[in-house]
């Protein structure tokens, strides 16, 4: 071959390899643009009070935004990070430059709906206020509404997939009511009610099946007396929406945390790592993760799933979960800051919120600001029943008044005596109210009922200020022992090696 034959031809190899690249730049670029490449996409979901003229209420318009993050989570896989109000500074957001904020317009119109919104990109000059593009919408029926929807999304999401959506407009609205009375234990048989006749008029709608679920575990939650027979109903529930939506986030999630506070954080732990194969780069999923870990006592594990949820999700603007774990690790003001109010959430309604800022003073010796605190967990009217209850202990022992205190932590223990005890972590805060009474045989024995209920922390066995007095006693080295031995099993059955194969 010449030297110009040569020459020749390797200027067409170089032609050739650079319009392949140019090729491969223009298809990386395409598939960016469409949402097609691998990896997180975080979508900051907004669903806040209606306007005037809307035909909603802010419960309703909570429901409606859950049902499109059970959608964007099904359809497209993407990490949904949900507020109900547009936060104060968003300069967070810059952080993670492949993020849409969506801000949910919804309005009813009979028995029609109207899904509009406005969405924004992040990737803005510094000091720019985000730029929202509006997206009008038709009044249609419900389930041609979120079709709608979806086509129109900024983002290419999936056009087949399970049915989330009950194709009745009499049936959405129903499903729409029942899930804002959830939170709101006056309206709870309603919301039942309406749920169930949802269930049963459209059998294969997976959402019908999951709210009726998690309405379950809502009021297996506000009656421990009937933990059992919720339970087996609840999973039951839970797992025909699995069975219809397989990986579905918020199922998943659901039953994870009903078979953790049963003491099945194996069980939880293994329904979750699946989940997370389907769904890897979802922020609920790691939240169950996180929780069924620390109840097993694995923190290492459980701070390793709260890094990689928050790496996924907006915390920095919407704080995920109250993270317990960073108490029992002492990370107090990592602790402190999941502590923050979310107005319209289930954190701030249930009293779960104001108990752990009372529960943090506690433990840093703060009994004012306990009693405080407390107060105001126990005047919550749609609170969980047990964390009213045990608030309003809290705070009578703090009060000084110990003799009434006793009597009603007595009880509230003697109706849980002969059933199977949820949340055995809960368990352990009766534990340390008995042991701030000086009562230490009845705090023994119901550290030991925690442990029997699965709660497996031995760090925050070992560590609890107010378990103080039980430190020196025969039967507290027994149980520290067996916790020790449990959780040594389980860490050796969930190195944490297995969250970085998801």
């Amino acid at each position: 071959m010449s030297d110009s034959t040569r020459s020749r031809h390797s200027t067409l190899l170089l032609g050739l390899a650079f319009l392949l690249l140019l090729g491969l730049g223009s298809g990386a670029a395409w598939l960016i643009a469409r949402g097609n490449l691998r990896g997180p996409f975080r979508v900051l979901l907004i669903s806040p009070p209606p306007g005037p003229g809307s035909g909603l209420d802010a419960a309703q318009c909570r429901a409606i935004g859950a049902l499109v993050q059970d959608h964007l989570e099904q359809l497209g896989g993407l990490a949904i990070t949900s507020a109900t109000s547009v936060p104060e500074d968003l300069e967070g957001l810059r952080a993670h430059p492949h993020t849409l904020a969506i801000l949910l317009e919804p309005s009813r119109q009979g028995e029609s709906l109207t899904l509009a919104y406005r969405h924004a990109g992040v990737e803005r000059p510094v000091g720019t206020p985000l730029a929202w593009v509006r997206h009008e919408a038709q009044s249609l029926s419900p389930s041609a509404a979120f079709e709608g929807f979806l086509r129109g999304f900024p983002r290419t999401l999936q056009t087949q997939g399970p049915r989330l959506c009950p194709q009745a407009p009499a049936a959405f609205w129903d499903l729409i009511q029942a899930g804002a009375w959830r939170l709101q234990n006056d309206h709870l048989d309603e919301a039942m009610a309406l749920a169930d006749q949802v269930a049963a008029r459209e059998p294969d709608c997976a959402s019908a099946w999951i709210l009726v679920g998690n309405l379950r575990y809502r009021r297996m939650l506000n009656n421990p007396a009937a933990f059992r027979k919720e339970q087996a109903e609840a999973e039951a529930l839970l797992l025909r929406g699995l069975e219809l939506a397989p990986g579905h986030p918020r199922a998943t999630f659901l039953l994870s945390l009903l078979k953790a506070d049963s003491g099945n954080q194996a069980d939880a732990l293994n329904l979750l790592l699946q989940a997370r194969r389907r769904q890897p780069h979802n922020p609920t999923l790691l939240t169950g993760v996180a929780y069924a870990a620390r109840g097993a006592g694995l923190l290492p594990f459980s701070r390793r799933a709260m890094a990689l949820r928050d790496e996924l999700a907006l915390a920095k603007i919407q704080p995920q979960a109250v993270d317990i774990t960073c108490l029992y690790t002492g990370e107090i003001q990592r602790f402190e800051a999941s502590l923050q109010e979310q107005p319209g959430h289930l954190r701030s309604t249930s009293g779960v919120l104001p108990f752990y800022r009372g529960y943090l003073a506690l433990v840093r010796d703060d009994r004012a600001l306990a009693q405080q605190e407390f107060a105001a967990a126990a005047a919550l009217s749609r609170g969980y029943p047990n964390i009213l209850r045990l608030s309003q202990i809290y705070g009578l022992i703090l009060s000084g008044r110990k003799d009434e205190a006793w009597k009603k932590l007595r009880e509230y223990d003697q109706e849980r005596i002969g059933m199977r005890e949820p949340d055995g972590e809960f368990t352990l805060r009766l534990a340390e109210a008995y042991a701030m009474l000086g009562d230490r045989a009845s705090a023994m024995d119901m550290a030991g009922r925690a442990f029997a209920r699965g709660f497996g922390c031995t760090a925050w066995y070992e560590r609890s200020p107010m378990l103080e007095s039980l430190r020196g006693l025969p039967k507290w080295k027994a149980l520290l022992q067996h916790l020790r031995e449990r959780q040594s099993l389980m860490e050796e059955r969930f190195p944490i090696g297995l969250l970085e194969d998801n």
